[in-house]
């Protein structure tokens, strides 16, 4: 006999096909035609020629089902074996006691189940002529008494049969339509599986370290590249959780962070920063430079998932900024003693200057302001380089307005020598505006607006130079209609040696460090500088600086 898992496998063959094994089929029809055998011996009764003949039958169904289930025998045969099975059936019907007959619902169930309707049809016309047909002619009865006889074993043949045929098909549809949601499944999620590998191929080859963290911030994953700084960092290993102390450094590389100023903490706290810069590294001189970003991620119902952050490394340009940074303060250094030699004969020829002839007077102040001037862009540049420009600072009490008009006149010689008109408003200036700072500084600043709008305005066009006051604040604008800055550049104009897209293709000469040094200088004043532009139309600069206390009337 078939196990319990083989014969429910032969079962969903039946059903699904007519290349089943009919093994099992003819097994259980075995079932009741062994069990009549033994009682029969059991009981004595005899094997009369009926019960014989229609046993041969049943053996030869039954060897055809080995036959076809070895592949010795075409599936072809195989409704031949429920057929001969309803035949041996009508045959022992006359094999007297034997109630045997009933069994008839194992070849119905048989061709219902394995050929549906079709098989329903084969039921109907093998018992019709089977069961009804032999009762009319051996017992000599009517059509009518023949049925009424045959009739209950012939429907029920038939009924299962029948049901067992529609239940074949609707089991065959379902399991169809399984099978093609299994298929579109099995698609899906190769879809998926491929999609991931790619995902997986793009993080682990990237040159940035990704990690990802939950909203308690455990370690979801890493890819390679990231824990190669985790072992810098962290050369006794990791635990897994955000906010461990390690050798990880602040920007300036050499103060350790602490827990809460780790970039893993401010993600987890779901806040949202870029180029967070770190050094990690137990060795000073293996030490790498991160630039780190964050992004928190947010689950359907609104509530925080956890964070994904990005290590960049760029340990080359910081060290290629501190090389840059160390060149033009060496540069600037050389330039200022030969500068500052210039500088200083000169003031000694003009301190004796009653015997000088008065064009060379002229000629040697022109010397004295241009060398003093060079000087001062010299220092700018030095303390540029060394992050100090706004720690000198000579305080006195000064007015914007006259500081205005002197840069307005020397800038109206390089406007007009440019083809450009430079116009001057100072009638709202008002009687007292005055303010708390460093002249040559502040000069400095005036003179780099108008050389900017100078040297970025096409022959033409038109510079000009307000001042006003807003409250107790002094406010400075220079205004041009020059080629303007893009929206897109105006958040960079004060950074360090930055420079326009434009300006480079039009090889504009300069090295980008004006208005950083306006900014520093407006900044240590206690100031602000903002900027307005349009491309193609003009920019304009406006300068805000705290007005002094008005100075105390002394009582008549």
């Amino acid at each position: 006999m078939p196990s319990r898992s083989s014969l429910v496998s032969e079962i969903q063959q039946l059903l699904t096909g007519e290349q089943a094994d009919p093994r099992a089929a003819q097994g259980l029809f075995l079932l009741p035609v062994v069990m009549e055998l033994v009682l029969r011996m059991f009981l004595g009764v005899g094997f009369d020629a009926y019960f014989i003949v229609a046993t041969l039958i049943v053996a030869v169904a039954t060897v055809g089902a080995v036959l076809i289930g070895l592949d010795r025998l075409s599936h072809r045969w195989t409704i031949a074996l429920p057929v001969l099975d309803i035949v041996a059936l009508g045959i022992y019907r006359f094999s007297e006691p034997t109630a045997i007959a009933v069994a008839v619902v194992f070849p119905s169930i048989w061709l219902g189940l394995q050929y549906g309707r079709k098989g329903v049809i084969i039921t109907t016309v093998v018992v019709a002529a089977t069961f009804v047909v032999p009762t009319m002619f051996f017992l000599g009865l009517t059509l009518m008494d023949a049925l009424s006889r045959v009739s209950q074993m012939t429907l029920m043949a038939v009924i299962c049969s029948a049901a067992v045929a529609f239940v074949g098909d609707l089991w065959k549809a379902q399991y169809e339509q399984a099978r093609n949601t299994t298929a579109r499944l099995e698609l899906a999620m190769a879809d998926v599986i491929e999609q991931r590998r790619l995902t997986r191929t793009i993080v682990n080859g990237v040159d940035v370290g990704l990690v990802a963290l939950d909203a308690e911030g455990a370690y979801d994953s890493t890819n390679p590249r990231h824990e190669e700084f985790m072992a810098l960092a962290y050369p006794d290993g990791h635990r897994g959780m955000a906010g461990q102390e390690g050798f990880v450094y602040a920007a300036d590389g050499a103060t350790l962070l602490t827990s809460a100023e780790m970039p893993t903490t401010k993600a987890v706290q779901g806040e949202t920063f870029r180029d967070y810069l770190i050094w990690v590294g137990e060795v000073p001189a293996e030490r790498r430079a991160l630039a780190v970003s964050s992004s928190p991620y947010f689950r359907n119902n609104g509530e925080f998932g956890g964070a994904v952050l990005a290590y960049h490394d760029i340990t080359e340009l910081v060290v290629a900024s501190r090389i840059k940074e160390e060149f033009v303060a060496s540069v600037s250094h050389e330039l200022r003693t030969p500068l500052t030699s210039i500088v200083g004969y000169t003031d000694v020829i003009l301190d004796d200057s009653e015997h000088l002839p008065d064009d060379a007077r002229a000629y040697l102040l022109v010397v004295q302001r241009n060398a003093r001037r060079l000087h001062r862009l010299v220092d700018d540049l030095l303390s540029t380089a060394l992050q100090s420009v706004a720690t000198v600072l000579d305080v006195e009490r000064v007015s914007v307005t006259e500081l205005l008009e002197r840069s307005a006149v020397e800038a109206r010689k390089a406007a007009t020598a440019a083809g450009l008109e430079l116009d001057l408003d100072t009638a709202k200036a008002g009687p007292q505006l005055d303010i708390n700072g460093d002249s040559e500084r502040l000069a400095q600043v005036f003179d780099n607006l108008f050389s900017n709008a100078i040297k970025y305005t096409p022959a033409g066009g038109r510079v000009v130079g307000s001042v006003g006051r807003d409250g107790d604040v002094a406010v400075v604008k220079v205004r041009d209609t020059g080629r303007g800055i893009s929206e897109s550049e105006q958040s960079k104009i004060f950074n360090k040696f930055f420079r326009g897209s434009g300006v480079l293709t039009d090889a504009i000469p300069g090295v980008g460090l004006g208005l950083s040094i306006t900014k520093t200088i407006v900044d240590a004043h206690g100031g602000s500088i903002t900027v307005t532009s349009e491309l193609g139309k003009g920019t304009t600069f406006e300068v805000r600086l705290p007005l002094a206390d008005p100075p105390l009337v002394p009582a008549a």
